[in-house]
C-alpha cells in the first residue's frame, strides 16, 4: 500500500519521463479520495487563529475535484474526536470494500503543530497547549494507524508547525534521498508498478522550524503543480509534483521513506480530460524550471532581469517579478538611508509608494531634523551595492570590549577608522559554494546531514575561502584580490601544523571579492560601530531573534545551522553576524594586537602569525562567544562544522 506523506519542505530527485502525444484519460470512477482537516479557529486563547488554512486547503480540494475527479470530504475546525472518528470511518470503509482497496487516499492536515515529549502533534480545534498528550493528535500513534488502511496508495500532507516530527527518524535528521525507480520508466511501466507495489513516503513543510501555514508557500506550490503539470500525459506522479514545484517552496521541504515503502510505486493524479502533450513544450518547461530553481538558490536583481528576458512566457514570471521588486525595494531603501536626506526619502516614496519602508520613509521625509541627524562621515558609493551585498559607509568606532565583560584579547578598547566597503548580506551558502566545487572539480564539503541549499557552507578552511573569493571574481570579470603562490612555504606563517602554508598577497585596490578585515567585520556587526554587544541588540532577552546560538529551550528555533536570513538583521541590514557559523577574516590572529593598533585607519592585522581570525560565534556558541567583540584564531587549514565565511568587496 503506497503511503506518501506530504508535509511540505527538501528536494526530491525523481522526475518522471515525458509522455508525449495524446492520451485518453484513464477512467477511475470512485477510486480516488481526499480527506481534509483544516483548523483556522482555536478554542484556547493561547493558540493564534490561522486565517488562511481553510482557504488554501479548499483551493486544493477544488482542483482535485474538478480536474482530477477525486471524491473529497472537508472537515473544518475539527476537534480531536472528529479527526479520530473520521479516520476510523475511512479505515472501515476500505476494510469492508465500500471504498476500493486498489484506490488512492490523500489525507491533508493544516493547522498548528507542536513538538513535545520527543513526539510531534497536530493540534485540533479543541487542543489544550497545557495538555498536549491528551488533546493533540500524536503522529507516532496515527502514522502507523493510517498506513494500515486497506488502500493501495495513501498520501498524507501535513502543513503545520514542526511537521518534520511526522518522520519516525526525524531526530537523526539525516538528509533523505528519493529515487522513485518506477517513475523513471515509460508510462505503461509506471501504471504497472502503481498497481503492483506499495509505497510509504512523506514530505514536511517546515523541516525543524516553527513555520505556521500561511508563512510557507507550500500550498501554493502544491496547487500550482497540480494545475500546470496536467498537460504532460495521462497522469501526474507525486515525484513530478514534488521535484518540479513543491521543493521550490520556502522553507525547503523535507521528505523520506518509512517502513513498508517500495520505491517502484507511486501516488498518481489522473486528469479527467484528454491531454495533448508536446515534447518541445516539455523541454522548454524544464529549462524554465531549472532557471527558476537556480534563481531561487541565489536571488539577485540581475538574475531576475535575465530570467524575464529569457522566458517571456515563463511559468514563474509572477514570482520572479515579485522577487525583483522586493530586492529593488531593499536596495533603494538602503541607498536612501545612506544619503539620509529629505530628497532621498521622497525619492524612495515615489518609486515604492507601497514599499516595505514606505511608512518610515514618509516619517523621515516629513521630519527633516530626523533625516539630518546622521551625516555621512566618508564618501558615498558611485554605484548601487552589488547583488546580495550591503554598502557599509566607513567611520570611526570603539573596537574591542566596550562592556567590560570581554577577554584579554579584546582589550584595550580602542578607536579605529575604516573606509567604505561592501559586505555580504548573508554568509556564503552551500548553494553558492557547491557551484564553485563543481566548476573547479573539488570535493563538496560535508553538510553533517543538516541540509545544504540556503544553509551556510561549513567545513571550509581559510584557504578554501580565499580560493572561492578569487573564483567568484573571475566569474564576474572582476579583479582578483589574492595572489596565491602554492609552490613555496610562507615564511610569515609559523604554524607547524599547517601543511599548506601558501604565500598569499593582497591587492587592496582590486574590485573583486575578498574576506573582510577584522576591523571591517566588527564595524559592520555593530551596525556601523554602534555600542552593541551582539549584532542587532545589547539585550540578551532578545538575542534569539537575531542570533542562532546554543541556548536552553531552543528559543532561536534551530538545533544546528539555520538557512541564512532566517533571523532578524542588524540595523546595517546584515543577517547572522552573531551566531549561525563563525566567519573567517583576513587578519593574522594576535591576542595582543589591540595594544599596537590604537587610532589606526583600516588596520589589517599583524604581518605574520600562526592563526587567522574568525568572528561572530556559531550555532554551538554560548551568548558570550557570539558578542561582536569576541575574537579567536584557528589554524588556517582547519575545517569545522561551525565555521564558514561571508564576502566583502572594496568600493571601487
Amino acid at each position: 500500500m503506497p503511503f506518501l506523506l506530504l508535509l511540505f519542505c527538501i528536494p526530491w530527485l525523481a522526475v518522471a519521463p515525458e509522455r508525449s502525444g495524446e492520451r485518453a484519460p484513464i477512467i477511475r470512477k470512485d477510486k480516488d479520495y481526499a480527506l481534509f482537516f483544516a483548523v483556522h479557529q482555536y478554542e484556547d486563547s493561547q493558540l493564534t487563529d490561522l486565517p488562511n488554512t481553510v482557504k488554501n486547503a479548499r483551493e486544493i480540494e477544488k482542483v482535485l475535484k474538478d480536474k482530477y475527479a477525486f471524491e473529497t470530504e472537508f472537515i473544518e475546525n475539527p476537534k480531536l474526536d472528529d479527526i479520530e472518528q473520521k479516520l476510523e470511518e475511512y479505515r472501515r470503509k476500505f476494510a469492508s470494500g465500500a471504498f476500493p482497496k486498489d484506490g488512492q487516499l490523500l489525507v491533508f492536515f493544516s493547522g498548528h503543530g507542536v513538538q513535545e515529549y520527543n513526539n510531534g502533534y497536530f493540534l485540533p480545534a479543541d487542543a489544550d497547549p497545557d495538555r498536549i498528550l491528551r488533546t493533540g493528535l500524536s503522529y507516532n500513534t496515527w502514522r502507523p494507524f493510517i498506513s494500515e488502511f486497506s488502500c493501495q496508495h495513501i498520501l498524507v500532507a501535513v502543513d503545520a508547525c514542526y511537521s518534520v516530527t511526522f518522520d519516525p527518524n526525524w531526530k537523526s535528521m539525516k538528509t533523505p534521498k528519493f529515487e522513485r525507480v518506477g517513475e523513471m520508466d515509460e508510462a505503461d511501466r509506471v501504471l504497472s508498478n502503481h498497481k503492483d507495489y506499495p509505497a510509504r513516503i512523506f514530505f514536511t513543510s517546515d523541516s525543524q522550524e516553527d513555520v505556521v501555514p500561511g508563512r510557507s508557500n507550500f500550498t501554493r506550490k502544491f496547487l500550482e503543480g497540480l494545475s500546470k503539470l496536467q498537460y504532460k500525459g495521462a497522469f501526474v506522479t507525486s515525484s513530478e509534483l514534488f521535484a518540479n514545484y513543491i521543493k521550490l517552496a520556502q522553507p525547503a521541504p523535507r521528505g523520506a521513506e518509512f517502513e513498508g515503502d517500495d520505491p517502484r510505486s507511486s501516488f498518481l493524479f489522473f486528469p479527467s480530460t484528454t491531454i495533448k502533450t508536446d515534447p518541445l513544450r516539455y523541454e522548454q518547461r524544464q529549462r524554465d524550471m531549472d532557471a527558476y530553481a537556480a534563481l531561487q538558490a541565489n536571488p539577485t536583481i540581475s538574475g531576475c532581469q535575465q530570467y524575464l528576458a529569457d522566458f517571456p512566457q515563463g511559468n514563474f514570471r509572477g514570482e520572479v517579478t515579485q522577487t525583483a521588486l522586493q530586492l529593488q525595494d531593499e536596495q533603494e531603501w538602503q541607498f536612501a538611508s545612506l544619503k539620509n536626506t529629505v530628497e532621498s526619502y521622497q525619492g524612495y516614496r515615489e518609486r515604492f509608494p507601497n514599499g516595505k519602508y514606505a511608512r518610515e520613509a514618509r516619517s523621515r521625509a516629513d521630519n527633516p531634523k530626523q533625516a539630518a541627524k546622521v551625516q555621512p562621515e566618508t564618501s558615498r558609493p558611485s554605484a548601487k551595492p552589488p547583488d546580495n551585498m550591503v554598502f557599509i559607509q566607513g567611520g570611526s568606532f570603539e573596537m574591542g570590549d566596550s562592556f567590560g565583560d570581554g577577554g584579554s584579547s579584546e582589550k584595550p578598547a580602542h578607536t579605529v577608522t575604516v573606509s567604505d566597503f561592501y559586505l555580504g548580506i548573508h554568509e556564503t551558502t552551500f548553494d553558492e559554494y557547491d557551484v564553485f566545487c563543481e566548476a573547479t572539480g573539488r570535493e563538496k564539503p560535508n553538510d553533517q546531514g543538516w541540509g545544504r541549499g540556503r544553509r551556510p557552507v561549513i567545513k571550509v578552511n581559510w584557504y578554501d575561502a580565499i580560493e572561492y573569493c578569487n573564483w567568484r571574481s573571475r566569474k564576474e570579470l572582476l579583479q582578483e584580490v589574492y595572489q596565491i603562490d602554492k609552490s613555496r612555504k610562507d615564511p610569515s606563517n609559523s604554524n607547524q601544523y599547517d601543511d599548506k602554508k601558501w604565500i598569499v598577497t593582497v591587492n587592496w585596490n582590486a574590485n573583486g571579492y575578498r574576506l573582510p578585515t577584522e576591523a571591517e567585520w566588527e564595524f559592520a556587526a555593530r551596525s556601523r560601530g554602534k555600542k552593541e554587544k551582539w549584532a542587532g541588540t545589547s539585550d540578551e532577552s532578545s538575542l534569539a531573534s537575531y542570533s542562532n546560538y546554543s541556548e536552553e529551550g531552543g528559543k532561536d528555533g534551530h538545533e544546528y545551522t539555520a538557512p541564512v536570513g532566517s533571523l532578524r538583521a542588524n540595523s546595517a541590514g546584515l543577517h547572522d553576524m552573531s551566531g549561525n557559523v563563525w566567519e573567517w577574516c583576513w587578519d593574522w590572529y594576535d591576542s595582543g594586537y589591540y595594544e599596537k593598533s590604537k587610532n589606526s585607519r583600516d588596520p589589517r592585522g599583524p604581518d605574520s602569525g600562526s592563526l587567522r581570525v574568525y568572528r561572530g560565534g556559531s550555532w554551538s556558541s554560548a551568548p558570550a562567544n557570539a558578542r561582536c567583540a569576541d575574537r579567536y584564531g584557528p589554524t588556517l587549514d582547519g575545517r569545522n562544522s561551525n565555521l564558514g565565511f561571508r564576502l566583502a568587496r572594496a568600493v571601487r
